[in-house]
């Protein structure tokens, strides 16, 4: 397949000559054009494909994951190329106001280039540029060569999150979403949940709904509110062309009845949507999901860099 950017195209010059181009080491680089996400979502889709992180990655995804929302400003962002085609990548989210650490994802590499310290170089490619301490994006617990390569490299495990799965369907639950409501009120609704359910700085919490907006995944109709209790659930839609998912990305409720009205309330929109399944990634016990039809099929780590990273 051609690459759909320069950063793989043959006879430019773009990598050096150990494979691996750094874009954007301490000053954040210029936006990143859509043949760039493209081809990063690409790769992505191939390595997630079989694992129980499988989802649509689409180049959506790849751009809301990587971008500050607050700030625009793109990743830190280290690829390799064979002359040919992307052969890998690795990314480091920049922390955004209220983050104790930048988020790292990867490092991605094509099955045909591995272990032959891909890997490795695009790792310590973009820990070198980072000057913020690290955490990883989730690692798949039966990706068990990930979880030893992070090891390997000198990082700790830090949290273990449960992975779910559900089935569009009515479920017979409505709930009041963003739709409709002025951006004002919205505004302030969920500030306060963030202080209130979530535990966040006040600071952060009034940034959160502008995060949120800034994610291309997210629509106002799927961020659902419950006003009684001042609980919120917020989902984010992704497809690409082979699958779609709703995410369940926050729940913020202090009452199991309230979290699961909402989650129910999910499941019906995501059949109102036409997508294909429902999935959850949380840290909580998964307890209200399941009781909601939800089924584990997955469990993962994330990673932490100590020493100032």
């Amino acid at each position: 397949m051609p690459p759909r950017s320069d950063l793989g195209a043959p006879g430019t010059g773009t990598f050096t000559q150990d494979g691996v181009r750094l874009i954007g080491r301490t000053e954040p680089a210029d936006t990143l054009d859509d043949g760039v996400y493209n081809e990063l979502a690409a790769l992505a889709q191939r390595c997630v494909t079989g694992f129980s992180d499988d989802r649509p990655v689409s180049a959506s995804l790849v751009r809301s994951r990587l971008t500050n929302a607050l700030t625009g400003a793109a990743p830190v962002l280290a690829v390799a190329g064979n002359g040919q085609e992307m052969t890998g990548w690795c990314a480091v989210r920049r922390p955004e106001s209220g983050e104790r650490r930048a988020r790292l994802w990867g490092p991605v590499v094509a099955p045909a280039f591995r272990r032959n310290g891909l890997g490795t170089r695009l790792l310590e490619t973009v820990v070198d540029a980072a000057v913020w301490p690290l955490v990883t994006t989730d690692v798949p617990a039966d990706r068990a060569g990930a979880g030893a390569f992070f090891a390997r490299s000198g990082w700790d495990a830090l949290e273990t999150v449960t992975v779910l799965h559900g089935d569009p369907g009515d479920r017979g639950f409505e709930a009041i979403t963003a739709d409709g409501v002025p951006d004002a009120d919205t505004d302030a609704y969920v500030a306060a949940a963030a202080v209130r359910h979530a535990h966040h700085d006040p600071v952060f919490a009034r940034a959160t709904l502008r995060r949120w907006q800034g994610d291309a995944r997210f629509r106002p109709g799927n961020l659902l509110l419950d006003p009684a209790s001042g609980s919120l659930l917020l989902a984010l839609s992704q497809r690409n062309e082979a699958s779609s998912e709703l995410l369940l990305a926050e729940v913020w409720s202090t009452t199991a009845e309230v979290r699961r009205a909402l989650i129910s309330a999910a499941h019906t929109s995501a059949a109102a949507q036409r997508l294909m399944t429902v999935r959850a990634v949380t840290r909580q016990d998964p307890a209200d999901f399941v009781a909601c039809g939800m089924r584990v099929t997955g469990r993962c780590r994330t990673f932490t860099l100590p020493g100032g990273h």
